[in-house]
């Protein structure tokens, strides 16, 4: 295979040199896409917070709210095992995570 004098191997090194420096240097935290990203979820949160708010609703249906603040603030919450004992307890296990945070919980109640 010969080399192309337009494109000669010397500058195909310097350019994949140029790009591992590129790779090496780059921070996420630092681009201005992701201050966006960041207030964008800040501002979800507070939005969706007065879902929080509701005791009742969070005492009655636990998991309906988690499920509904996790889809208003475009986090995953996921389920790792809900058991009922042979007392009539739930437990379960549940993360959620976003950009800003990851939280993991365990927890138990008389009703999902």
């Amino acid at each position: 295979m010969s080399e192309r004098r337009d494109r000669p191997l010397s500058a195909l090194r310097d350019v994949k040199r140029q790009q591992d420096s590129i790779i090496k240097d780059f921070d996420p935290s630092k681009s201005e896409n992701f201050a966006r990203q960041q207030q964008s979820l800040k501002d979800r949160h507070r939005a969706a917070f007065s879902l929080l708010s509701d005791t009742v609703r969070c005492e009655s249906s636990p998991l309906e709210v988690l499920n509904m603040y996790a889809a208003k603030t475009k986090a995953v919450a996921k389920t790792e095992y809900i058991e009922a004992g042979s007392d009539k307890i739930f437990r379960c296990k549940i993360s959620y995570s976003n950009l800003l945070l990851t939280i993991e919980g365990k927890g138990e109640g008389k009703t999902k």
